[in-house]
């Protein structure tokens, strides 16, 4: 029955039926098909009930709805000013300071979409202005988005925490590290790319006075991240009650602290956080009927066993690992691989001697890289969208940035240390 699941999946996949339908329509199918017929398809919808009914899943919602009123209030512009006094007075220093823009945002709005949008607005005309190609800037501005995932708070590390059996908080703190890799990796290339090419050759004078204006004026935005990453790391807060809290403090910035949000904003925020959490969760939903309907029929054990004979030691199975997740992302959302891959590979990482939390993070890492990847990257159609650029345009000069988060991305998968060392430091691995 796995080889109905997968054709079906195939033609839906064709069709162009949303990928929540299609995990639960395959699923339906080859138990219908299977020995048990139509007495297994209760224990279906019972397995989908019981996936989104896990208190850790509410983090997501409160985590977008904090996203959508940071985003919506002016915090962009404030960090942009800060990043722009302080690391981006050079040649080729505007597009250093998008990046580091875009991963200090979200630290604090926990999305990458929101990230592009936000900062895109902000910073795309001023990059027209010094002279960066269109093109370039919107490829720029959608690989800075997505260096920003590893950053917590980010919906993709819940999940995995959830599914994978792993500590979020480990999976928060492990993020951290990568995440500055990649950042750097990405912002040493556009140093790089904007000298030779002549891009950004507004030189901008330091002052101590305004960097520290600019400071004391971003300190209310920077304190969420204390709270949030503050709170999960010391033991304070659950990653559920530090999104509630969060929710409370962006609440606070957006009405009191920056006042920039209108009664029609809040309403649209309201709107995209409960169509972006239902459509999170109906994948939830269906990707554990799926998951159920490949477990009663082995294919978990024979995944295995498969690997036990092709990849016996950790080189070759951490090399498949990320090869599956590269093939995947080029054709469809990461979110369903994660819900189903992740609790079958996870025992197979484990067993060949890999800490949980560096699996969950090497695997994040990937599902970075496609969030700006063409043709189904979620970040690269919202900086494309932001900058009103055709999607053809863009390829040429994001091939360059996509190489550079590869190599970042097979270091951290390689080098363990990197994501291990501060859940070690802080204690939250054994």
């Amino acid at each position: 029955m796995p080889i109905a699941i997968g054709i079906a999946w195939l033609i839906l996949m064709f069709l162009g039926v949303p990928i929540a339908f299609v995990l639960g329509a395959s699923a339906m199918i080859g138990v219908l098909l299977g020995p048990d017929g139509f007495d297994a398809l209760p224990a279906l919808i019972e397995q989908m009930f019981v996936a989104i009914s896990s208190f850790n899943f509410l983090a997501i919602p409160l985590f977008v709805f904090t996203g959508g009123l940071l985003a919506e209030g002016g915090i962009a512009k404030i960090l942009m000013d800060l990043t722009n006094l302080t690391i981006g007075r050079g040649r080729g220093g505007m597009g250093a300071s998008i990046v580091a823009s875009a991963m200090v945002f979200h630290g604090i709005s926990g999305s990458s979409s929101a990230d592009a949008a936000a900062i895109g607005k902000v910073t795309l005309p001023t990059l027209r202005e010094q002279g960066y190609p269109l093109p370039f800037s919107v490829a720029l501005l959608a690989t800075a988005g997505a260096t920003g995932t590893l950053i917590p708070p980010t919906n993709d590390l819940i999940l995995i925490g959830i599914v994978g059996n792993m500590s979020i908080a480990g999976l928060f703190s492990a993020g951290i590290l990568p995440a500055c890799l990649n950042g750097l990796g990405l912002m040493s290339l556009v140093v790089y790319l904007s000298r030779r090419r002549g891009y950004g050759n507004v030189t901008i004078p330091f002052s101590l006075k305004q960097a520290a204006l600019a400071f004391f004026k971003a300190i209310p935005a920077l304190f969420m991240v204390v709270i949030i990453l503050g709170g999960i790391l010391g033991g304070v807060f659950t990653p559920t009650e530090a999104a509630s809290v969060a929710v409370f403090y962006g609440l606070f910035l957006a009405f009191v602290v920056y006042r920039s949000i209108t009664f029609a904003n809040f309403l649209g925020i309201f709107r995209t956080t409960i169509e972006l959490s239902g459509m999170v969760l109906l994948v939830i939903g269906m990707a554990a009927m799926l998951g159920y309907a490949l477990t009663i029929f082995q294919v978990p054990h024979e995944l295995a066993r498969l690997l036990d004979s092709f990849a016996p030691g950790k080189i070759l199975f951490l090399l498949f690992v990320q090869i599956t997740f590269y093939a995947i992302g080029t054709c469809m959302d990461t979110v369903p691989a994660i819900l189903i891959l992740i609790p079958i590979l996870t025992p197979m990482a484990i067993a060949r001697g890999i800490e949980p939390i560096h699996f969950g993070i090497l695997v994040e890492c990937n599902v970075a890289l496609h969030l700006a990847c063409p043709p189904v990257g979620n970040v690269l159609f919202t900086a494309c969208a932001v900058g009103n650029t055709p999607l053809e345009t863009v390829i040429k000069p994001i091939l360059p940035m996509i190489a550079i988060l590869t190599v970042t991305m097979l270091i951290i998968t390689y080098v363990p240390d990197i994501a291990m060392y501060l859940p070690r430091l802080l204690r939250l691995v054994d």
